[in-house]
């Protein structure tokens, strides 16, 4: 079918059919309505429905990261603010990057969105310090690592990017590498980015069936329109 859902919740959706409409229009494809509310808990059926579609479009709700569809959905899900700071100078599709297959999607997705919009592809990792642990019977210390990440996260963007350039040698590739949880990182800097791309699990994932606690987060708190994807 290759159409686009407009998934139809019970909160407002202006912004999510305008963006729907939009896609579907530059796509030349349809824009096809899923009732999802008010039993959004039960989601086989709206599982079914992303079956051979293209996208499918959801209006964000404060706090609610649409676990089940977003887990199980068989395309990319966007979700989408009824409300944007109109005032922010937005630029940029802005990917979050881990050395995670899922993330090679999500990269993928992002830079052919740059390429068709005209956007710099924005490509952010994050690493945090982890704990140092001790042997027993030895008083060693514990806490932060005292090792800078920054130059191994940089590495593996490198190297998770050069097929991204190789097929989109046109779009501007920008990178980006902070310290701090990517929750966090990804949902701060999705604040001034036209569009915002995630995996639905990194590589911490213990399956495809569940929802990763990165995606989760920035699902629930959308600063501009979101796509998870698988």
């Amino acid at each position: 079918m290759n159409d686009v859902i407009l998934g139809v919740t019970d909160a407002p959706a202006t912004r999510a059919r305008e963006w729907a409409m939009l896609r579907a229009r530059a796509r030349g494809a349809e824009v096809r309505e899923l009732l999802i509310a008010p039993s959004r808990d039960d989601v086989d059926e709206a599982v079914a429905a992303t079956a051979g579609a293209e996208i499918l479009v959801l209006p964000a709700e404060h706090g609610h990261s649409y676990r089940g569809i977003l887990a199980r959905s068989h395309c990319p899900v966007a979700v989408v603010p009824e409300r944007a700071d109109d005032d922010v100078d937005r630029h940029g599709v802005l990917v979050g990057v881990d050395a995670s297959e899922v993330s090679e999607h999500a990269l993928a997705f992002a830079a052919a969105e740059a390429a068709r919009i005209g956007e710099p592809l924005i490509a952010l990792a994050a690493w945090e310090p982890v704990s140092v642990g001790t042997e027993p019977g030895m008083d060693l210390w514990t806490g932060p690592m005292p090792v800078d990440l920054t130059e191994a996260t940089a590495g593996m963007l490198e190297r998770m990017l050069e097929p991204v350039r190789a097929a989109h040698p046109q779009v501007t590739v920008q990178t980006r590498i902070d310290v701090g949880d990517a929750s966090a990182v990804i949902e701060e800097a999705s604040r001034s980015a036209v569009l915002t791309v995630v995996g639905s699990h990194g590589r911490t994932g213990l399956s495809r069936l569940l929802l990763g606690s990165v995606s989760e987060h920035v699902v629930a708190h959308v600063a501009s329109p979101t796509v998870i994807v698988r």
